[in-house]
């Protein structure tokens, strides 16, 4: 049976992310325009040119006892979405109006992204986001949903703000 385009370009993603050094999590992302095409991919890992953390060094999340997927005060890695969108932009890609498909190496470990990369997706101006939730199910979302979701985060912050 031929897979739907978003489970074809799930697996993809999947590919893309055995491709990092991480010793933790491995994530892959691609790009692709409103038509199907692959504008991009991406994979987290350190910056370009520098040690792999996880391959040439170990993880110093790991010796510094950081808990796995908070804190980056100790990781040097720069997040799958991240390097599809810096990657097009090397490539003078245009993306807005794309969508981003995010996976892991395995199926049913990936989740929505990180606020940050929320953030860098939403002011990239791509359109929808497509991952496997922890079930096994293809989540879409809408980018321009998340903007509530920073509305959100906005006000609980300042509402747990002490104010002199």
């Amino acid at each position: 049976m031929r897979p739907s385009k978003a489970r074809n370009i799930l697996d993809i993603a999947r590919e893309v992310a055995k491709r990092s050094p991480c010793s933790r999590r491995k994530y892959g992302a691609v790009l692709v325009s409103v038509d199907g095409v692959i504008l991009s991919t991406g994979y987290n890992g350190s910056v370009r040119g520098a040690y792999n953390c996880g391959e040439d060094l170990g993880c110093l999340k790991d010796l510094y006892g950081e808990p796995h997927y908070t804190s980056y005060n100790y990781c040097p890695g720069v997040h799958a979405e991240q390097n599809a969108i810096i990657n097009a932009a090397r490539e003078g890609i245009r993306i807005s109006g794309s969508d981003l498909y995010l996976n892991s190496s395995e199926d049913g470990k990936c989740q929505r992204p990180c606020v940050m990369c929320r953030r860098i997706m939403t002011n990239s101006g791509i359109r929808k986001c497509c991952y496997i939730n922890e079930q096994g199910t293809i989540i879409e979302e809408e980018v321009s949903s998340w903007v509530e979701l920073e509305n959100k985060w906005m006000e609980e912050k300042r509402s747990g703000s002490r104010r002199t």
